[in-house]
């Protein structure tokens, strides 16, 4: 969590510096893809930080998550996706959690690519439906979105329904933990 964590982040980003790994940087408490961006070098966010809202004894300092990035994520049609599923909890003692079994997927307009003259390029790397409406590729007939019984079928026909099973139950799993 930057700032506060800057010099952890140094120290890890240090102990991954030599093998090419990208990191994300996301603001917490803004949506749509507002803010989010990418990086290889320290020296990239060196902007970021030289503007008054990292400094941890500022009262109205910005928080970021930093990530080390995926870099060979689950793609689907070569397109990056990610999940929006929905948990209702109506206890914390003892734990009551309900799973929404109506989740979705949102894609990316464009073909992943891990290229370093692509690490800026938001329609490839960001799946919100705000950034990707912006692209010539984006489908305004899906609005970049599958249901996730069409997710779940497409990934049987690749891996089988055994395995995608076994990764629902545990992305179910993680959902529930996380509370």
């Amino acid at each position: 969590m930057l700032p506060g964590d800057y010099a952890l982040f140094v120290e890890e980003f240090k102990r991954h510096s030599g093998s090419g790994a990208v990191w994300i940087m996301k603001p917490i408490g803004k949506a749509q893809g507002k803010g989010i961006f990418l990086f290889h070098r320290l020296s990239q966010i060196s902007q970021w930080k030289s503007e008054h809202r990292w400094k941890p004894d500022n009262p109205s300092v910005e928080s970021y998550v930093a990530q080390r990035y995926i870099s060979n994520p689950q793609l689907v049609g070569g397109k990056k996706f990610d999940l929006r599923l929905y948990v209702l909890t109506t206890s914390f003692s003892p734990l009551q959690a309900w799973m929404y079994r109506s989740g979705f997927a949102r894609f990316s307009a464009s073909r992943y690519s891990n290229a370093p003259s692509d690490i800026m390029n938001t329609f490839v790397h960001l799946t919100n439906v705000a950034v990707q409406k912006g692209s010539s590729s984006y489908n305004t007939e899906t609005g970049g979105k599958w249901d996730l019984r069409k997710l779940k079928l497409h990934l049987i026909s690749k891996h089988g329904k055994a395995k995608v099973d076994q990764l629902f139950v545990e992305m179910q799993d993680i959902c529930i933990r996380s509370l």
